[in-house]
């Protein structure tokens, strides 16, 4: 089987690039899996493109492997949706179609004019978020099928005018469906409000934010639309003061909620019976400070948690708080955005560990208490510490050989650690941290081509797939893969050689890999 040729687009590059993009390619080809290969194949020009699409495609299985690939380029899988529609290969089909990053067209090569699509296979084009109107209008069009109506019904991407030839069908057990799509215009909405006594429905129409308005100015008699209608942004201020005293606690709650509730409404909340209303009324953050007054002296912990962290309770009132008996209180004082200097050190001495481990996230931690901390023994605290930006490096490079990964990988995600700390963590046995390792904005693209021997398939195709935007002579049209964290690029004559010798022609692992955290089951 051979691949057709992709749009493509040349960029000038340099005799150094030329000779690392070969050896890349040859590195790819002779590897064990196809992972490598898929990363180059959208970078490469027409000669490289037919090496890695041999090594690619000329296998059924190696197909399959791709279709289900989740972190696959989309250039790669509009190769393999045009072999699995030549060949009518249906369970390629199935498993491109499943794929969330099968791009639109090869979802439209799926479904040929000229042949009948399986019903499962239609069900999943009606729900891919990448499907095109045209394929999403052909099969609201001319299905008949319950389950690929409700599929397209569920499908975030399907337009309204499609929404509106589901509804014309006037089948109940889609209703509920379009009255969530948040794509269903006011019309429909209507049409579904006065063809349906369901109060699912009409409960979900009246939460919609296209929600007629005549709708939102009487209260329905179901608690689930008074719910509904309590959590509408659009409801009148009068109808809210009136859902704030309903017997239904939920509805209540919705009111809590809305932020067109009237002040005085809100004061009655602050003493609801029922500890869910009073613990939502806290989250809110135009609370009036006789509220707050009310709330710090509240039975309910939830209620003194939800406070402590509001930005409305004013600083100087954690001092109630900054002593409670409850450590969840005291956490939520620490994480405080402007939680008072005094209060920061009282609670970095604090017993309970994870409430000092909400003191080492604090960005605005003293010197002081952050040298006090290093000196903890507990993990969560040493997480926090490890993430701090100022951390001193001396301290980043012990925490980065500590015994427990959950710690060396916070060191991973510090934005100031330098290209020495990282270093140390370029072996880690886990996946997912060599490549927070390798996406790290310190480290050089030197540092991450001796990575390239990763036993990882998705850290070697990650790996792969940016010194291929970075070397490769084309820039692909397809949609890229999901972009890395931003990376410093080095010069690219700084790239090692791999006959240098001052570059190792392998990097190994000393401990072996765990169970995969980074490749899909």
């Amino acid at each position: 089987m051979t691949p057709s040729s992709v749009p493509v687009q040349h960029r000038p590059r340099t005799p150094t690039m030329r000779r690392h993009w070969r050896e890349l390619v040859e590195l790819a080809l002779a590897a064990e899996d196809i992972y490598a290969a898929a990363a180059l194949y959208p970078h490469a020009d027409h000669a490289a493109r037919e090496r890695l699409g041999t090594r690619l495609f000329a296998e059924r299985r190696d197909c399959l492997a791709l279709a289900a690939c989740t972190f696959a380029h989309g250039a790669v899988l509009a190769v393999v949706a045009r072999l699995a529609a030549a060949n009518r290969d249906e369970t390629l089909k199935l498993r491109l179609a499943r794929n969330p990053a099968t791009p639109g067209d090869a979802l439209a090569l799926l479904a040929q004019a000229n042949e009948i699509i399986a019903p499962r296979l239609a069900c999943l084009l009606a729900r891919h978020a990448n499907a095109p109107h045209a394929l999403l209008s052909a099969l609201a069009a001319q299905s008949e099928d319950i389950d690929v109506l409700r599929a397209l019904c569920e499908n975030v991407g399907v337009p309204s005018d499609l929404l509106i030839l589901v509804e014309q069908r006037g089948i109940a057990v889609l209703q509920r469906l379009l009255a969530i799509h948040l794509a269903t215009d006011a019309q429909t909405l209507l049409h579904l409000w006065k063809n349906t006594h369901t109060s699912a429905v009409r409960a979900q129409v009246l939460r919609h934010p296209c929600c007629p308005e005549a709708l939102l100015r009487t209260l329905p008699s179901s608690s689930a639309e008074r719910r509904s209608l309590a959590l509408q942004a659009r409801t009148l201020p009068d109808i809210l003061a009136l859902l704030a005293r309903d017997e239904d606690p939920g509805v209540r709650r919705a009111a809590a909620l809305n932020a067109n509730t009237p002040a005085g409404a809100l004061i009655g909340l602050c003493f609801d019976a029922q500890a869910i209303v009073r613990r939502v009324v806290a989250t809110r953050h135009d609370l009036p400070l006789k509220v707050v007054d009310w709330f710090i002296g509240n039975a309910d912990t939830w209620v003194r948690r939800t406070l402590a962290r509001n930005p409305a309770c004013p600083p100087e009132w954690l001092e109630r708080l900054v002593h409670d008996s409850e450590p969840e209180v005291r956490r939520a004082v620490a994480r405080h955005p402007r939680c008072p200097a005094r209060l920061v050190a009282v609670l970095a001495a604090d017993p309970v560990a994870w409430v000092r481990a909400g003191i080492a996230l604090r960005e605005d931690l003293p010197a002081s208490l952050l040298r006090r901390l290093c000196a903890d023994e507990d993990i969560d605290v040493l997480s926090g510490i490890a993430r701090h930006p100022a951390t001193p490096q001396a301290q980043l490079a012990r925490l980065a050989a500590h015994a427990v990964a959950d710690v060396r990988r916070s060191v991973t995600l510090n934005p100031r650690a330098t290209r020495r700390v990282l270093l140390q963590l370029r072996h880690e046995p886990y996946p997912l941290h060599r490549v927070l390792v390798f996406e790290h904005p310190n480290l050089t693209d030197a540092d991450r081509w001796r990575m390239r021997f990763d036993p990882d398939r998705e850290a070697r195709s990650r790996l792969f797939a940016h010194f291929g935007r970075t070397l490769g002579p084309v820039v692909a049209s397809a949609a890229p893969l999901a972009p890395l964290a931003a990376v410093a690029r080095a010069d690219q004559n700084d790239f090692p050689h791999p006959l240098d010798e001052d570059a190792p022609q392998h990097e190994h692992h000393d401990s072996p890999s765990p169970t995969n955290t980074m490749e899909s089951r």
